[in-house]
């Protein structure tokens, strides 16, 4: 649905509590104590049936009818059978947005007091109302003094915003963030909401100043491809991090299913996460430990990981817990360790971890850790203290403090105990120094800060360029494909061949037919020896096995040399066929040249979707007795060769591959490239339901495909939007220059940084409204590798160097888009800027989006000039010394969408 009228919610001037009450206990009561508590600074409208003349105070009305102006917002805390028709009320009223929490409050047979999702669904769309709920706990925002609520504690102003499906969970988890102090920018729930989705809050808190963190709260996935693209454009302004409860398919309250070829969904989950850049935590008390440490993360973070600790016993538990997760710790150099042996006793070891005397003194400490620190080898410090006699817990501290405000690496504290340390934690929270009770939760933040850091990092990095060129070929088996088979069906044996050979994909020699007689006429087709596979029906679908591998049947017989040989194997493995699947009539026979793999090594690929989310790929181990979904990995499409290869890497199969290979990078190139074209076929063929592969490796480098099996299902878009090829094409300068204009990809990082090097100083200060010479690997990487949903940038080259570029940022809703754009200062006259503008336009209003708007220095006379005769509005803003242009693309359809444009 988007933000459309969320700001109803989140800047009411006007709330109405429909169900407000004195009694104690209530629902309404409590809200409407809740807003007083507060100090909403708006109006409030209690109304109830009953008639009072007030209610805890403030002016009441028995009827909707009698409310002399119409809410912002109006809370229903009705009984559950007159939401639909409040709801109705509501919308005459014109009323846009509502918040349903009835339900809301556990009862005996709630479900009696639940609101029909039928009838709620039909109101929904009879009003296009924004709904939230029901079941929801409310939202609060304390800065803005609103609790409309029914939540037990206040909540500190701060500048987290969390978002949950879960209230019970959230008044828990607000209860326990009260009592430690922790602040919130904003705090919503969901409950049951169809209508205003988790994807929606997150698009529309994601734009608010006040929030510097969003932690989201997750019990079941939905609207996944949007909360995919929620979360991507999120990730790339606040740091964001997520609890996502029901891991295991086991519990009984997980009521979703793992997707087809995989044992359990939650691997998809993370690949999510992963990919949108968003930090996934296992438990709630984990979130704000997070937060602590990455919110007050210095500027240098790296992996490398030293410990200080005054006893052997903590520093032991600090390592167990470092090399359970993979961490790593530092190797101190040389230069580290002769000034520790300087500093410290000769019975002292100046080695990492670095263990001191119990009774630790902030003189000792204070040098040893500003010594480790200064190892350019360190990355990061944990310090583990054990209070005892003759040392105080308090002096160092203050010690670690003074080291710690002197280095931009990040310093964590561990001090254990509570009545002996409260006022050393008290002395690290006042400094921004991260805390924690035990070591062990100390390297658990330490590692999510890595995991996060990784993440980042692979968001950021240039991937590599493989082409795989989308040919005539493909579309051509596309519409065959689409025009012989129906959702549900088969993709029979021989045409699933010969998808996979038009990418590239080595195949064994095989021939299909559909009668053992053809078979053995045709068998000298094929070089032998021959594998024969018999084709039942449950089997020419990919997945088609159990979770056991003792169980399945390999329905093959392998190494036959002559046609006589043929048939008994066949009958064999017929009569092995009907006695385990007496349902599942035999439709066929494939005879493929027998290959042996190398040093026995088996691999399965292929493609997979989830309802929700859409398709995804795997890789892993395969061969007929291995559990090939323990080592399944996923990833989302499309695929890059940087994110191929980190999907090789996951699986325990290139471990092995990397023992065994002789050349582990060359082996690891070609899969990369079937990995890649994987990705491809996904993103080409939206038909494909589910795709699996089995594969050997014969040599070095070299691998063959020996089993397929497809299934043909309805369209199913990515999560990820892929490259946008449609939108390239050329243009040719009045000078004659000939230029490709395409939409940006990763793999330009080092054309554009060349661009910006060589433009004018003027020219960079004119685009970015500052002077600027160096745009580092990080901000190159955001600018070239965009989420074509929320943001597109196109380019035009020409030879190998980029002469211009013209970029958009799209609101959630399509309502409006922000431009830039740059060219080459030697393009005067070629009217690069003009065809790049018109471009970009033109690909807006074909996408629906309402306006263009851009904000211009008002001595950029050339950019001014052309914004006019393009057609767009100018007005000089005065007071921030720039001049706003806006040029209207299409025909606004809803009056809500009026308050979204940029007036000019």
């Amino acid at each position: 649905m988007g933000t459309r009228s969320l700001e109803r919610f989140f800047h009411p001037e006007t709330i109405a509590v429909i169900g407000a009450s004195e009694r104690k206990g209530s629902l309404g009561g409590a809200v409407l104590r809740n807003l007083l508590a507060g100090g909403y600074e708006g109006d409030i409208l209690p109304v109830n049936s009953k008639g009072y003349a007030s209610i805890q105070g403030v002016k009441a009305y028995s009827r909707l009818g009698q409310l002399k102006v119409t809410p912002d917002l109006a809370i229903i805390c009705t009984p559950a059978d007159t939401v639909p028709k409040i709801i109705k009320q509501l919308h005459s009223l014109g009323v846009e947005a509502a918040m349903v929490l009835t339900g809301g409050i556990a009862r005996a047979r709630s479900w009696q007091f639940r609101p029909s999702s039928e009838r709620m669904d039909k109101v929904v769309l009879q009003t296009r109302m924004r709904i939230l709920g029901p079941d929801c706990l409310g939202l609060l925002i304390p800065h803005r003094h609103i609790n409309a609520s029914f939540l037990h504690v206040p909540v500190h102003p701060g500048h987290v915003a969390y978002i949950g499906q879960s209230g019970t969970l959230a008044s828990g988890v607000m209860d326990w963030a009260y009592s430690r102090k922790i602040g919130f920018s904003h705090v919503v729930t969901l409950g049951r909401s169809e209508d205003v989705t988790l994807p929606d809050l997150i698009d529309y808190i994601a734009q608010q100043p006040k929030v510097r963190t969003m932690l989201v709260q997750l019990d079941e996935i939905r609207s996944g491809r949007e909360l995919v693209r929620s979360l991507r454009a999120a990730s790339r302004q606040k740091l964001v991090l997520a609890v996502k409860n029901n891991r295991f398919p086991e519990s009984p309250l997980n009521t979703i299913d793992a997707p087809k070829g995989l044992a359990r969904r939650d691997l998809l989950i993370d690949e999510i996460f992963a990919r949108a850049g968003v930090l996934r935590v296992n438990a709630t008390d984990e979130l704000f430990d997070c937060v602590d440490v990455l919110g007050n993360r210095r500027e240098r973070f790296g992996p490398r990981l030293a410990i200080i600790a005054n006893g052997r016993g903590p520093a032991i538990l600090a390592m167990d817990r470092l090399l359970h997760d993979r961490g790593t710790l530092a190797d101190l150099s040389g230069d580290c360790q002769a000034k520790l042996r300087e500093i410290l006793p000769d019975y002292i070891k100046a080695t990492n971890p670095v263990l001191l005397n119990p009774e630790l003194k902030p003189e000792q400490l204070s040098a040893v850790a500003s010594a480790v620190l200064a190892d350019r080898q360190v990355d990061a410090l944990l310090v583990v203290y054990t209070p005892s006699l003759g040392s105080d817990p308090k002096e160092n501290a203050d010690a670690l403090i003074e080291v710690a405000a002197r280095t931009q690496k990040t310093v964590l504290t561990s001090w254990l105990g509570e009545y002996s340390v409260e006022e050393a934690r008290a002395s690290f929270d006042r400094a921004l120094i991260p805390t924690f009770d035990t070591p062990d939760n100390a390297i658990k933040s330490y590692m999510y800060m890595v995991q996060h850091q990784r993440t980042q990092d692979l968001l950021r990095e240039t991937p590599e360029s493989i082409e795989i060129p989308v040919s005539a070929q493909h579309s051509k088996l596309d519409r065959e494909f689409q025009d012989n088979y129906s959702s549900g069906d088969f993709l029979p044996p021989q045409e699933a061949y010969r998808l996979l050979n038009s990418y590239g994909f080595a195949c064994a020699d095989n021939i299909y037919r559909s009668s053992l007689d053809a078979l053995v006429r045709d068998s000298s087709k094929v070089p032998g020896p021959w594998v024969l596979r018999v084709h039942h029906r449950d089997y020419l679908y990919p997945f088609a096995y159990g979770n056991n591998p003792r169980e399945r049947i390999r329905s093959v017989v392998r190494d036959l040399e002559q046609p006589g040989d043929l048939r008994p194997a066949a009958d064999s493995l017929k009569s092995l066929i009907r006695e385990r699947f007496p349902g599942s009539p035999v439709l066929g026979y494939t005879l493929q040249t027998m290959h042996r793999a190398l040093d026995n090594l088996q691999f399965s690929f292929g493609i997979g979707r989830d309802n929700e989310i859409g398709p995804f790929l795997f890789f892993g181990g395969g061969g007929s007795t291995a559990d090939i979904l323990v080592d399944r990995q996923v990833a989302l499409p499309p695929l890059n060769a940087n994110l191929a290869e980190k999907l090789i890497r996951r699986s325990h199969f290139y471990e092995v591959l990397q023992e065994r290979s002789e050349d582990p990078e060359r082996d690891l190139l070609t899969l990369e490239r079937w990995l890649v074209a994987l990705s491809h076929m996904a993103l080409n063929h939206s038909w494909l339901a589910g795709l699996e592969v089995n594969a050997i490796r014969q040599q070095v480098g070299r691998y063959r495909v020996i089993g397929v099996a497809a299934e043909v299902g309805r369209h199913m878009r990515c999560a990820i939007l892929p490259y946008p090829t449609e939108l390239e094409a050329g243009f040719s300068s009045p000078r004659g220059t000939q230029y490709h204009v395409r939409p940006i990809r990763g793999e330009d990082e080092p054309l554009l940084r060349q661009f910006y090097e060589g433009l004018s100083a003027e020219s960079l200060r004119l685009r970015f409204f500052n002077a600027r010479r160096r745009f580092d690997h990080n901000e190159l990487a955001r600018l070239t590798q965009i989420d074509y949903d929320r943001e597109m940038a196109l380019v035009a080259i020409n030879g190998d160097r980029l002469y211009g570029v013209v970029r958009v940022w799209v609101d959630p809703d399509d309502v409006a888009a922000e431009f830039s754009v740059i060219v080459d200062d030697n393009c005067r006259g070629e009217r690069l800027g003009h065809h790049l503008m018109s471009r970009i336009i033109g690909y807006l209003k074909e996408r629906g989006v309402l306006q263009i708007y851009g904000t211009v220095l008002p001595e950029n006379g050339p950019m001014l000039r052309l914004a006019e005769r393009l057609g767009f509005s100018q007005k000089l803003n005065s007071a921030d010394g720039v001049v706003e242009v806006a040029m209207t693309l299409n025909t606004m359809k809803h009056a809500w969408q009026r308050r979204r444009m940029y007036s000019v």
